[in-house]
């Protein structure tokens, strides 16, 4: 029995095994969550700098839609297709450029008196804060469609 370690003993035995496996274990798992912060920040990264181009995106969609309708109004009140042309586009230069929205042109107006409408379609060039290859600006186009306010006599 004299060869058997007393409890004292067989306890740290015990406890100096288990702390050697806890220091292994401690390691690998600091490197493991080390590793995983890598892959995260390589994945995270990317997609919050593309959901940062496409807030950009929705919200000067909205402008350029709203640009479109006050070309739109502005051209419904005149009488003549040439009128609602010079309308349309003296609504749309009152925009002022930005470091984001660099310019809005008049794509198109048509002056239906038949059917009692004028069309506006606008484009907007947007440069995006977060330039990836090949994609560092975009054309956005929006149009829209109001009844004529002041149609002509027939004459």
């Amino acid at each position: 029995m004299q060869d058997l370690p007393s409890n004292k003993r067989r306890s740290q035995q015990i406890n100096g095994r288990r702390a050697k496996h806890v220091s292994r274990g401690v390691r690998r798992e600091k490197a493991q969550s080390l590793v995983e912060t890598m892959v995260a920040f390589f994945i995270l990264i990317p997609i919050g700098l593309i959901g940062i181009d496409l807030t950009v995106l929705f919200s000067t969609t909205q402008q350029n839609e709203q640009l479109a309708e006050q070309a739109t109004r502005a051209a419904a009140s005149q009488g003549s297709q040439d009128a609602a042309r010079l309308a349309a586009q003296g609504a749309l230069d009152r925009f002022t450029p930005s470091g984001i929205m660099t310019s809005v042109t008049l794509q198109d107006l048509k002056y239906d008196l038949t059917a009692g409408t004028v069309s506006v379609s606008t484009e907007m060039t947007v440069k995006l804060p977060v330039p990836f290859p090949y994609f560092s600006q975009a054309n956005v186009s929006a149009s829209s469609v109001h009844p004529l306010v002041s149609i002509p006599a027939p004459g």
